[in-house]
């Protein structure tokens, strides 16, 4: 008989051999009752400690799940749960910690950034306009410009480049901006290529919009999309002048190229990865979409879909500049020509992305939104 718990599992294994063997021999059932009963008699007196540790662990896992259902006071430190560290390397974990200390809440209808038109127009505040490339967002950064040249008391501000090592200039400089703000001053701030990593960076959003209202200030953040796949299709007239194929202007929204920075990017990874690579958290196109979806719930007052006269009349109804009109600016009049194949191909490359799902998600949680504030 064993002694020592090492003794049974001994005891177990040379059990396995010796069943093989039983079939009617009397002896040996014998042998196999008097093990069972030998092994409840050993393992007995530990079953309250497993129940124990059973319920600990569960009570603990439990209160996981539900601590973040209230918001910690801002000192609070916790560790980054596994969805946001698909999407935060190792070197934004600081960053990762201060996000932790706001309250998480779904992008439906009800948690939409909302504007009180009854304090309207702001006196004061920051138009921070999120420019994706080939949104019409060249036509509104000229806008705002006019706006700043024909209205008292407006400056304007962008930073932004073509290759890595802007954002943290670029931060700077919103850090600067958001200080000091006249009680009758309009600042507005433009990023673009470069400038800002929302996924990331988000913390410098609470951070900036916390500074601005502390200052009786409005801080309006605002972008502009448009159809998925006809996105992709205007991307495409950039690779005119590299001279290249349209398979090799679209590569890196292959499967196998996630972590390739492309020559371009599509709306939901301009979103939130501005020019980095498209996917090198390796999220689903459902986890892209609800991050996405959670990032304009959270920080974006006007979100738009080539609806340029309703984000004018928006913006001029919150700070009560004077109408100067928008002209469609940076058109392309030259001629697209695809095969059959490769416009499947841009179809089924810009879904598997996500880029359809992300703006369908828009469509259905933003139409009509703000429509109260229109003219």
């Amino acid at each position: 008989s064993p002694t020592h718990p090492h003794d049974t599992c001994l005891l177990a294994t040379h059990l396995l051999a010796v069943t093989r063997d039983c079939t009617a021999n009397t002896s040996c059932k014998v042998y196999l009752k008097s093990f069972k009963m030998q092994r409840r008699k050993i393992l007995s007196p530990y079953f309250p400690l497993l129940a124990w540790g059973l319920v600990t662990f569960s009570s603990y896992r439990i209160f996981l799940s539900t601590r973040d259902l209230s918001k910690p006071t801002s000192s609070s430190i916790r560790s980054v749960n596994i969805y946001e560290a698909e999407f935060l390397p190792q070197q934004e974990v600081s960053l990762a910690s201060q996000l932790a200390s706001y309250p998480r809440v779904p992008p439906i209808l009800s948690n939409l950034r909302t504007i009180d038109e009854s304090k309207l127009p702001y006196q004061c505040g920051i138009i921070f306009f999120y420019h994706i490339a080939c949104t019409g967002g060249s036509s509104i950064n000229r806008w705002l410009g006019k706006e700043k040249d024909n209205n008292k008391n407006v400056t304007y501000w962008t930073k932004w480049g073509r290759h890595d090592g802007v954002e943290a200039g670029f931060i700077e400089g919103v850090n600067e901006k958001v200080q000091n703000i006249d009680p009758r001053e309009w600042r507005i701030v433009h990023a673009h290529g470069y400038s800002f990593f929302p996924n990331t960076s988000e913390p410098y959003l609470y951070r900036w919009r916390e500074e601005v209202e502390r200052q009786g200030c409005g801080f309006v953040v605002t972008t502009m999309l448009r159809d998925a796949v006809g996105h992709t299709i205007s991307q495409s007239k950039g690779m005119i002048n590299p001279n290249l194929t349209l398979d090799e202007w679209i590569t890196h929204l292959e499967p196998e190229n996630r972590q390739e920075r492309g020559i371009w990017n599509t709306q939901i990874d301009y979103l939130l990865y501005n020019r980095g690579p498209r996917n090198e958290f390796n999220a689903t196109k459902e986890e892209k979409v609800r991050r996405a979806m959670e990032l304009l719930q959270r920080h974006f007052d006007i979100v738009m879909l080539s609806d340029y006269k309703r984000f004018t009349e928006i913006i001029l109804k919150i700070t009560g500049w004077n109408e100067v009109g928008m002209k469609h600016a940076n058109a392309f009049n030259g001629e697209l020509n695809y095969t059959e194949r490769e416009l499947d191909k841009v179809k089924r490359l810009t879904e598997e992305n996500g880029d359809v799902l992300f703006i369908d998600a828009v469509k259905h949680l933003y139409y009509g939104h703000l429509d109260y504030l229109a003219a």
